[in-house]
């Protein structure tokens, strides 16, 4: 009988490892994925290697829409009710990967979901996408927590799912039982957990389409510190033009609003972490990466619609004698902190003097770069390039016509406000929209009502929405306010 037992033990125990290396093999197992040497597409759609850590299974996150539109943000319009770009043809919205573990597709987020931008020059025209642009309209907490409310509702069952996604995919048997007996089971866990894993968010004010608090889900999530209650809530920044961030014999640039990085790389491959890159997937990561640092070293904004050579009476005409007049006054108050020749380009400037809202400051603490500093000791990334700053950077002011609201948080509305001392700017406004503003600068703010895009009313009262600070400018005469708004237009 001993002898018995311990044979049917054993081959308990080879059924288990079997079935475990057969279960890595469908669901975990990297696939070689088609690679292309266009390094838009890379950007748009590349893997950052997240998929096991946060990709959904292709058929489960494409019937989600359909399954649950109570959960969408308001004028839901299926993924389009986050602020995504999609091109016909494509299989997912820009800012997302589709990436094969094992013989399952998972969708995934990559720098792209942030990172892209549109605009209309007329309300009655289609929105033109902008690679790595600003993303004045995608909502990413909309996103993240509509997958929230989706794992916690009792309607996420197998039966449901599985009928949904009968309706438009004939999906074969193997893949069928996979779906329904492991992978939707695990979506829902992993969608309950993300739901405790960034419940602090419950008390801070909302982000709105166009922002993100970037680093305190990587302070408390990754980098394992306690919940210090601060506000990193922030705009998307564009990421154009970027080979002028590679240092020097005698400079260093910083980089993020902070600039808590000073090296481009290390800025790429910790965002991939922050977004649920592990050290299993870098290597197989690492070379789209690479095409990634080159794309947004090269890409650049695409060039102004505002121009003296426009026929006047067209509402992007600007004054040719204006924007000489401009020119000369960017010159001699902007340049030196927004020029690339200017000495203080790419540097931190101190919040005493810039005066701006602190909160996104305050959030990256000495603690947070210490730990990012060593981050994972079992694996070398070779982190050396954080820092901690006091005050925000000076950035490039190219696309400035693409990149409104305006200053780190995206609180003033146009470029026109911007030239207003702070106590006579808006103190609320909508933003989220892409129509651009060609008397003031920036993007039209007007309410969310049926019919239009997905905005959101900003307070300027709010903790970490403050408008107030940098008043280079606001004290013009009116007609030098106005040339400087003509030359602005045009970058």
């Amino acid at each position: 009988m001993r002898r018995v037992f311990w044979k049917w033990l054993f081959a308990i125990l080879v059924l288990i490892v079997v079935g475990a290396f057969a279960l890595f093999f469908l669901l975990f197992r990297p696939v070689a994925q088609p690679r292309t040497n266009d390094l838009a597409e890379v950007f748009n759609h590349g893997s950052i290697g997240n998929e096991e850590a946060q990709g959904i299974p292709y058929w489960i996150w494409r019937v989600l829409p359909q399954l649950f539109p109570d959960h969408l943000p308001a004028n839901a319009d299926g993924y389009g009710a986050f602020g995504l770009y999609w091109r016909a043809g494509d299989e997912v919205p820009v800012g997302l990967s589709v990436k094969t573990l094992g013989v399952i597709g998972r969708v995934a987020p990559n720098c792209a979901f942030c990172h892209q931008g549109s605009y209309r020059l007329r309300a009655d025209e289609p929105a033109r996408l902008v690679d790595a642009g600003p993303g004045t309209r995608v909502n990413p907490q909309a996103y993240i927590r509509f997958l929230i409310d989706v794992g916690a509702d009792p309607r996420f069952t197998a039966d449901r799912v599985m009928a949904e996604i009968g309706r438009i995919y004939d999906m074969p048997v193997l893949e069928r039982a996979l779906y329904r007996f492991v992978l939707v089971p695990a979506t829902r866990a992993a969608l309950q957990e993300q739901g405790r894993q960034f419940a602090w968010m419950k008390d801070r004010p909302d982000w709105g389409p166009g922002r993100i608090d970037p680093f305190n889900p990587v302070k408390f999530q990754n980098l394992k510190l306690a919940d210090d209650h601060t506000i990193g809530n922030s705009d998307m920044m564009p990421l154009w033009s970027l080979a002028d961030v590679a240092a020097t014999n005698t400079r260093r640039f910083s980089l993020h609003w902070d600039g808590l990085q000073t090296d481009l790389y290390e800025t790429v491959v910790s965002g991939a972490i922050g977004d649920g890159m592990t050290y299993k997937s870098y290597g197989g990561t690492e070379a789209g990466l690479r095409h990634i640092m080159d794309f947004i070293r090269l890409q650049g904004p695409p060039p102004s619609p505002f121009s003296p050579l426009r026929p006047a009476g067209d509402p992007y005409h600007v004054d040719a004698a204006d924007v000489d007049a401009g020119r000369a006054i960017y010159a001699a108050q902007c340049a030196v902190c927004h020029d690339a020749k200017g000495a203080r380009y790419r540097t931190p400037i101190s919040i005493v003097e810039l005066g701006t809202d602190r909160h996104r400051l305050d959030m990256w603490t000495p603690a947070a770069r210490d730990r990012y500093a060593v981050y994972e000791p079992g694996y070398a990334w070779g982190f050396a390039n954080f820092q901690k700053t006091d005050g925000y950077v000076a950035t490039s002011l190219g696309g400035l016509w693409l990149r409104g609201p305006y200053l780190h948080n995206g609180s003033v509305p146009t470029l026109r406000a911007l030239l207003l001392p702070p106590a006579e700017r808006p103190g609320k406004f909508y933003r989220g929209y892409d129509l651009v503003d060609a008397e003031n600068g920036g993007f039209v703010s007007m309410p969310d009502s049926p019919g239009q895009r997905y905005g959101m009313l900003y307070d300027t009262s709010l903790p970490g929405n403050g408008n107030g600070g940098h008043l280079w400018g606001t004290d013009l005469a009116p007609e030098a306010k106005e040339q400087l708004l003509s030359y602005l237009k045009t970058l």
